[in-house]
């Protein structure tokens, strides 16, 4: 794929924080012919991406729902599963997908209080606990990795600090699972949402859901909320007969799996570590060009979030990074900072040579748009990262 300007005979890069690269192998999987999604050979498929997600997510024995889904839907799979109207829910808020689950729980008529903390910040967990003290709630909803500030939220931490009251916590971890760690059971997480276009290196199309039996306490306590095709209750027999609630999408399951085989045959401790070492290099690379990380939290390893050199226009160098180099890096959405913050993915289906072609394409489109940008030390930088 190409643009139609003086970029397009490079590679088109997509190195957005999700949609992201699909490797060969999975897009040949995708291609594969439509089979029965209820004949056997696809349900043998269909209970070994069930198999292989279970340590990714860290909650063994428990098969995850998989559903024709977005990120944003997969997101409202919780909402409308632990929620209700009349219900109570505390939304932590740091970033662009806490507003997202509380618009989801005013949409069913449930009553949201947020703890807000500082674009890119840590969760607040003292205001956390504080909350939780002053209310009872159904459940706590959280952003595993906050993927408009770039900011990893203490999940063990959080869970900790949960798992005191009555409350369920609710993770979306939509680009967070498969490129950091994820220990559902271990730290208290009760419901996980992820979906497939980011860490899981396919296309969008799939959300994955997972359940603790704690969450399960709440979800088959009342029938208040409207849940339709999202009903949790509907998916957790055929899950555990390992087959799909309804017509599987069955292309982009076959996806799934072949990606979910290659992170098998690298490794799970080796693909997360892969993704720290990523971010670690183009980080110490963009820092050698001028720019400065964005989040005060812990950053995620699946996505660098930058600001610019000073007089450097953030939306002109993504534009021209697309326009001369067919590299799509991402932006900001908040007024407050779009005109000085980049993302980039470091999730899923990226080599050291993605880093450096990174940092070459940067430095070049710095130098075009009257900057100082030597990439000799942006890359030395990067390949010390990535050597250690």
């Amino acid at each position: 794929m190409s643009v139609s300007n003086s970029g397009a005979s490079l590679p088109y890069r997509l190195r957005l924080p999700g949609p992201t690269a699909v490797p060969g192998r999975v897009l040949q999987a995708a291609a594969r012919p439509m089979v029965a999604h209820r004949g056997p050979e696809f349900l043998a498929r269909f209970k070994s991406i069930q198999q292989r997600l279970q340590p990714i997510i860290g909650r063994g024995g428990v098969p995850p729902f998989l559903f024709a889904s977005t990120g944003i839907g997969a997101m409202e799979s919780a909402m409308v599963n632990v929620a209700g109207p009349g219900k109570r829910v505390l939304i932590t808020t740091n970033g662009q997908w806490g507003p997202v689950f509380r618009r989801l729980a005013e949409g069913i008529g449930a009553e949201a209080d947020e703890v807000i903390s500082p674009l890119g910040a840590p969760v607040d967990l003292d205001g956390v606990r504080k909350a939780l003290a002053e209310k009872d709630y159904a459940a706590v909803f959280t952003v595993h990795s906050e993927s408009s500030t770039g900011a990893l939220t203490d999940l063990e931490a959080l869970g900790a600090i949960v798992a005191e009251s009555d409350a369920v916590l609710c993770c979306d971890s939509v680009s967070g699972l498969a490129g950091t760690e994820m220990k559902a059971d271990a730290w208290g997480v009760d419901v996980v949402v992820s979906a497939s276009q980011k860490c899981l290196m396919c296309p969008p199309g799939i959300g994955i859901a997972s359940i603790s039996e704690k969450a399960w306490g709440v979800i088959d306590r009342d029938d208040r909320g409207p849940r339709g095709y999202f009903d949790y209750r509907k998916f957790r027999p055929m899950a555990e007969k390992g087959e799909p609630t309804y017509t599987a999408p069955v292309a982009m399951l076959n996806a799934l799996g072949e990606a979910l085989a290659m992170i098998g045959e690298t490794g799970l401790a080796k693909t997360l570590a892969r993704h720290k070492r990523h971010n670690r290099a183009l980080t110490a690379g963009l820092e050698a060009l001028g720019f400065s990380v964005f989040p005060t939290a812990t950053p995620s390893p699946t996505l660098v979030v930058v600001r610019t050199p000073e007089g450097i226009s953030a939306p002109t160098l993504i534009d021209h990074l697309l326009k001369r180099y067919n590299c799509v890096v991402a932006g900001s959405r908040f007024e407050e900072l779009k005109d000085r913050l980049v993302r980039i993915g470091t999730m899923g289906w990226v080599g050291d040579e993605d880093i450096r072609t990174d940092l070459g394409q940067i430095a070049a489109a710095l130098r075009d748009l009257g900057g100082a940008a030597d990439d000799k030390d942006a890359l030395a930088a990067a390949d010390a990262a990535l050597a250690a």
